[in-house]
């Protein structure tokens, strides 16, 4: 019968968690945050990135009609235009570049200092979407657009630095144009 009575006035005492247990808990919390904040704030970094890649996915279908119908690649001051891919302009986008030396879809990288979004490793660089010919070679008038190549580039079209091109997607990972 004692026996029985001390566990009954056992049971009433022990409710609730033990110091040890809270502290093991809040522990296990703090660990789980530590590797939580950082992975986050990769993924949005990579999220803001992936929408300029995107846009200049999307400029492609305009710069491969521009291209069947008259036979030759946009370039000059009409070619967003005349390619239908409109200059925009957001938190993570500065602007859009059509033609050059190589012809290509650029995709400029906001620069700005005040509230960019962008990490610092990626601000003022440059996704270039290049169209290849058979060959996968840089593609002239007259070749047929096969496929293309996405790259990274600085501003000044030198090669990105490794976290820069961590914070592309993968497709976009070279670091030199052809």
């Amino acid at each position: 019968m004692r026996f029985l009575s001390r566990s009954k006035s056992f049971r009433r005492l022990s409710k609730g968690f033990t110091l040890i247990e809270l502290m093991i808990a809040i522990a296990i919390v703090g660990v789980l945050a530590a590797i939580a904040v950082p992975a986050y704030s990769n993924y949005l970094a990579r999220a803001r990135v992936a929408e300029a890649v995107n846009y200049a996915q999307s400029c492609k279908t305009g710069y491969v009609e521009f291209y069947s119908t008259r036979g030759n690649l946009p370039d000059g001051a009409t070619a967003n235009v005349d390619s239908n891919c409109p200059t925009v302009s957001t938190d993570n986008i500065a602007g859009v570049t059509i033609g050059g030396a190589i012809p290509a879809i650029r995709i400029n990288l906001n620069n700005a200092t005040a509230n960019n979004p962008l990490p610092q490793a990626i601000r003022g660089h440059v996704i270039v979407l290049q169209p290849l010919d058979t060959a996968n070679q840089r593609m002239a008038n007259g070749d047929i657009i096969s496929a293309w190549r996405c790259a990274l580039t600085t501003a000044a079209g030198g090669a990105p630095g490794s976290l820069a091109l961590d914070l592309v997607p993968t497709i976009c990972r070279n670091d030199s144009l052809i």
